[in-house]
């Protein structure tokens, strides 16, 4: 009986200090603006540009022999895999 009394007025003191955590009132704005930063540069004008010469030397190494057809399509799959991540992401999350 006495244990229960003290259970009681543990739970009821526990209770009486809960507060929110921490984590709710973190504001991550400068990170997700960041992150935001990176997408943007991968899908826009710059990840173009990237995009594209990479594909012009994947081609030219191709047609020079120095690396495989199946090497040149990967690349173009982790090209269009980059190019088309937010939009995945975006119908994932939605």
């Amino acid at each position: 009986m006495k244990l229960q009394n003290v259970l009681i007025a543990g739970l009821a003191l526990v209770l009486a200090l809960v507060e929110p955590a921490l984590a709710q009132t973190v504001d991550l704005s400068p990170v997700q603006n960041v992150l935001q930063g990176i997408v943007d540069a991968l899908v826009g004008p710059l990840g173009l540009v990237v995009g594209t010469l990479a594909l012009m030397g994947v081609f030219l190494a191709w047609l020079f022999g120095y690396i495989d057809w199946s090497r040149a399509i990967m690349v173009l799959v982790a090209i269009v895999g980059v190019a088309s991540a937010p939009v995945i992401a975006a119908t994932i999350f939605a």
